[in-house]
């Protein structure tokens, strides 16, 4: 009769050592298995992968809010750039994301990549962004904040930027998840593609959009129409000299936004500022008597004329911004009562 004796792992000698660890790392592992099972927001699950060209890259598996994990969970501070990849588009060129310019992201800058596109956006409206949450939870994304640029303005991917090819495999994950259309993404392509480097804060679908300014210089946007970009060039900060030369007498920086109103039969836009980013100040002594202040919350006045009536932009008139912002206008809903209001102080 033979006896029967419970199996061990031998030891192979130094020739065999590493066979023998990793014999032994695996009956570690599958005899842990059972009492280690993570809760669906334990501690964030390794998906940092190796690419060929030995560059690190992260895979993501949603851009959607509502279906998070938490290794999605990214770590940007204090990156110049980071490859970011999708489990459901492996093939084809990394997306490598960076923050501004040759500006690193900043500290304690860590959260969740995800689509946003609001309701009643228009037809191309629409990007990335990376919210900042307190820890890997998804729970904690609602209580987070957006990454903003130093402008004062939101980091963000939008749409058109998601067809150029350093982006295509987040396009490709919006297009899995239907957060977004191929329809959406060819027009986006056909009507962007004669513009070199887009400037996301810069780019207006509708007229109430909000958008960085400087008070010592114009304001420069590009339109988006329905087949075609319409640049614009505003000037609500200036001033013409006597030698008919534009001057820009302030200094400072806010996040403003158009405001139609049709008054008198004409159709006019005002600025309404939304947040001052960097304090107001004239520089000019002799400009000093006649501003007025701008608040966050009001529209912008400036340099007082006649009774402090506020800047307007007439859309009847002969200038390139007034046809721009047209085809805007044009595309209102006017049974829409928030798209048109009446002027008030």
């Amino acid at each position: 009769m033979f006896l029967l004796r419970p199996l061990a792992p031998r030891v192979l000698g130094p020739r065999f050592a590493s066979l023998t660890a990793r014999f032994a790392t695996c009956l570690a592992y599958s005899s842990d298995m059972p009492s280690t099972l993570p809760d669906s927001e334990s501690k964030p699950l390794s998906r940092r992968l190796g690419r060929p060209d030995g560059w690190p890259q992260l895979l993501i598996s949603t851009l959607n809010p509502a279906l998070l994990q938490p290794e999605d969970y990214v770590d940007l501070s204090g990156l110049k750039t980071r490859n970011i990849g999708s489990i459901h588009a492996l093939t084809g060129r990394n997306s490598c994301i960076h923050y501004w310019g040759k500006h690193a992201f900043p500290v304690d800058c860590a959260g969740f990549l995800y689509y946003r596109r609001g309701s009643g956006a228009a037809p191309l409206e629409g990007g990335i962004r990376f919210r900042r949450t307190r820890d890997h939870r998804p729970s904690s994304f609602p209580g987070g904040h957006d990454l903003l640029l130093p402008s004062g303005a939101p980091w963000e991917l939008i749409l058109p930027q998601l067809t150029r090819p350093t982006y295509r495999r987040l396009a490709d994950q919006l297009l899995h998840e239907n957060l977004a259309t191929t329809d959406q993404l060819d027009l986006c392509h056909k009507i962007f593609t004669p513009m070199g480097h887009i400037l996301a804060p810069l780019i207006i679908f509708h007229h109430t959009q909000t958008f960085p300014v400087n008070f010592g210089g114009p304001i420069r946007l590009t339109v988006v129409g329905s087949r075609a970009l319409h640049s614009l060039i505003s000037e609500p900060f200036g001033q013409t000299s006597l030698k008919f030369v534009k001057r820009f007498p302030f200094a400072g920086s806010a996040i403003p936004r158009f405001e139609p109103s049709a008054m008198d039969r004409r159709r006019l836009l005002h600025l309404r500022i939304a947040k001052i980013i960097t304090p107001f100040m004239c520089t000019d002594d002799k400009c000093k008597a006649r501003v007025v202040q701008p608040e966050e919350g009001q529209l912008f006045i400036g340099l007082s004329r006649g009774g402090d009536r506020p800047w307007e932009l007439n859309l009847d008139g002969p200038s390139r911004a007034a046809a721009a912002f047209r085809v805007l206008w044009d595309s209102t809903d006017p049974t829409d009562p928030s798209a048109l209001r009446s002027l008030a102080i």
